[in-house]
C-alpha cells in the first residue's frame, strides 16, 4: 500500500484599512487541520476586525479540511466578527454553494480597501 505523503500547510496574516488578512497554502485534511485548528482558532478570537481568509493556494482534501472552514464561519459569527472568504478555487467555490454557504465568498477591491459580496 503506497502512502501519501503529508503536505505542510502554512499560513500568512495581515492587517490593512480592509480588514485581517490570512492567506493558506497547502492541503486541508484531516493530517494538517489540528495544528492549524488551534491557530485559526487564536487568529479568529483575538480580533475584531474583518477577518478575511484567501484559500487560493489551498485545497480542501476531505470533510475534516472543510470542516475547519466552516469552524472559523461560526466562531467569527459568534464574535460578531465579519468572516469573508476572498479568493479560492472553482472545487472550494462548489462546496461551499453545496454546502449553501457561498455568502461568505466576496472579494477586496484594493481600490477602496472594502469587502464586497460576490456577484451571482
Amino acid at each position: 500500500m503506497a502512502h501519501r505523503r503529508h503536505q505542510i500547510v502554512t499560513l500568512d496574516e495581515h492587517r490593512d484599512a480592509s480588514g485581517h488578512h490570512v492567506s493558506l497554502r497547502g492541503r486541508l485534511d484531516v493530517h494538517s487541520v489540528p495544528d492549524l485548528r488551534m491557530v485559526l482558532h487564536r487568529i479568529v478570537d483575538d480580533g475584531t476586525d474583518d477577518l478575511l481568509l484567501d484559500l487560493a493556494e489551498c485545497e480542501i482534501g476531505d470533510a475534516t479540511g472543510f470542516g475547519v472552514i466552516v469552524e472559523c464561519l461560526r466562531r467569527a459569527r459568534r464574535g460578531s466578527r465579519a468572516f469573508c472568504i476572498v479568493d479560492a478555487d472553482d472545487r472550494t467555490h462548489r462546496l461551499l454553494r453545496r454546502a449553501r454557504m457561498s455568502h461568505v465568498v466576496g472579494h477586496v477591491d484594493p481600490a477602496h480597501a472594502a469587502v464586497a459580496p460576490a456577484a451571482g
